[in-house]
């Protein structure tokens, strides 16, 4: 059923064509796909889109992911940016530990890769003309960054939408103000379930304040910049007078958490399962899956690289894979160095793999993965067991998140050198396969399609937005009005102050008793 809504909502938009802008700096693979994948439902749906992606990471810019988008506006690095970005140390998603301690200083290159590409892209005088003479209705940004927020109001937009690729980011969850319930929903990138110790809650409160840090600190910069340029507000203000926040979150799969009104749920966007369906694999690779009876595909993302991964960790993984001689093991390995795998012959290395394609397929038994969302996301939908390695930022959430769900085992990076029972278990143990496919089968039958969900909240969304009438009340209260502090004060307090009367006069007649005592033994 879920797959049958994906063409439904091209035939009942009633809205005319609207001018969108998605604008989405290009760092990351997956939070690109995300934003390409929303321009192409609005282009579907017959709107005219623009997709504006300024270039933050050169290695990147040909991973734009848009397929149906033909009007693509790529904002290149000038020789100033170049010369003022820090390197990128891709050793780092697997040798660091992200803690509340570092974070400021483990986000110092992505915080500076975007302040650097948001002056670049002011700069640009060419960008903003052509930009605003284009008249959008409605502009889509992604909440990491604020500079484009400030570039949509300078050229005229009005209704703007938030798109977060990952569930939530806490920093605008606190804007936008909605709870974040700390003591039972995870931090986005916190490493804990929803089932949390002391020790773990404050951990959990701590990460939450610490990359809400980062982002504030980076917002008040970019702010500053755009302000340079243009007579534009605050980027709160501008936040909050949003139509609507997107979030790639799926409530049936996700922890429970409270919302507002104005957070929509699109998780799920990025599958296409009659595209996935269709499909079919080249003869090397079915070669590959009929090899050995069994098959598992490694993979640790586009971001995290393999070859990368300390040599002590890949042997520990290597021994895993040589104790089962009847598993054939498809590793996404991007170096032609694989000398230190030599002698294991179960092993099929490949620098790409058809991944959605072979998880589709049923020769393939299980998959170890790094748990980005991407991935997790696909993982669920297509209903196979899986060992889920986390690297980075906030993929132990989303191996917690599919965890409780019974089809995933969770497995620590750093303890990759004793991972042979782990990766067995996920094999061979059925229970793993019997709850992945219950829940991939109730996410294939939602009854609302994430689709739909995009183009009829963006349509309402340029023909009535903004609404401010729908901003929570709750982001001006204090800590003590908004936990009701003060109304418990007033309602408790008079019984207090009663049992503490009442425990000075039973103190009173027992210290007067002893008094009366001593005298009398006198």
């Amino acid at each position: 059923m879920f797959r049958n809504f994906v063409l439904i909502f091209l035939a009942s938009s009633t809205v005319n064509s609207m001018n969108i802008l998605v604008y989405s700096p290009i760092f990351a693979a997956s939070h690109t796909n995300f934003m390409a994948r929303l321009a192409d439902t609005l282009t579907e749906a017959g709107h005219n889109v623009t997709f504006l992606a300024p270039v933050m990471d050169e290695r990147r810019k040909s991973q734009l992911g848009v397929k149906k988008t033909k009007d693509v506006v790529l904002v290149k690095q000038d020789e100033e940016m170049k010369r003022h970005l820090s390197p990128v140390d891709d050793d780092m998603y697997w040798k660091t530990e992200v803690t509340p301690w570092n974070m400021n200083t483990i986000f110092s290159v992505f915080t500076d890769s975007m302040r650097q590409g948001c002056a670049n892209f002011l700069r640009n005088k060419d960008v903003y003309d052509s930009m605003k003479s284009r008249n959008f209705d409605v502009g889509i940004y992604e909440p990491l960054s604020v500079c484009g927020l400030g570039f949509m109001h300078a050229i005229g937009i009005r209704r703007t939408i938030s798109a977060s690729s990952c569930v939530f980011y806490d920093s605008v969850v606190n804007v936008v103000g909605e709870p974040l319930e700390l003591s039972h929903v995870p931090a986005q990138m916190s490493k804990f379930g929803e089932d949390m110790s002391l020790s773990e809650r404050v951990h959990n409160y701590q990460m939450s304040k610490a990359l809400e840090g980062v982002n504030f600190e980076s917002f008040e910069v970019e702010t500053k910049l755009y302000q340079e340029h243009f007579d534009v507000p605050d980027w709160r203000e501008l936040m909050l007078d949003s139509s609507f926040n997107f979030v790639n979150a799926i409530p049936y799969l996700d922890f429970p958490r409270t919302v507002t009104q104005k957070t929509i749920s699109i998780g799920g966007i990025s599958i296409d399962m009659e595209f996935i369906e269709s499909q079919k694999l080249s003869k090397e690779w079915s070669d590959v899956l009929d090899t050995r009876k069994h098959n598992m595909l490694i993979s640790f993302g586009s971001l995290v690289r393999s070859q990368d991964m300390p040599i002590e960790w890949r042997r520990g993984l290597l021994e895993a894979i040589r104790s089962e001689p009847n598993v054939t093991f498809i590793w996404k390995y991007e170096s032609d160095d694989v000398s230190w795998a030599k002698g294991v012959s179960n092993i099929h290395f490949s620098k790409w793999v058809p991944q959605t394609a072979l998880l589709n397929h049923p020769r393939l038994s299980a998959f170890l993965t790094h748990g980005g969302l991407g991935s997790t996301t696909e993982l669920a939908f297509l209903g196979k067991p899986a060992l889920m390695v986390p690297i980075f930022a906030d993929q132990e959430r989303n191996a917690n998140m599919l965890a409780r769900h019974g089809g995933v085992r969770v497995f620590q990076k750093n303890n990759l050198e004793n991972v042979k029972t782990a990766i067995h278990d996920v094999l061979f143990n059925k229970d793993y396969l019997k709850h992945a496919k219950k829940l991939a089968e109730l996410l294939n039958n939602q009854p609302t399609h994430p689709k739909n969900q995009v183009v009829n909240h963006v349509e309402f969304a340029g023909k009535f937005g903004p609404f401010p009438e729908m901003n929570s009340r709750g982001r001006d209260l204090g800590f003590i009005q908004k936990n009701l502090i003060d109304v418990y004060f007033v309602l408790y307090a008079p019984y207090f102050v009663g049992y503490f009367v009442v425990f000075l006069v039973v103190l009173w007649f027992v210290r007067a008793k002893e008094v009366f005592r001593k005298v009398k033994d006198l």
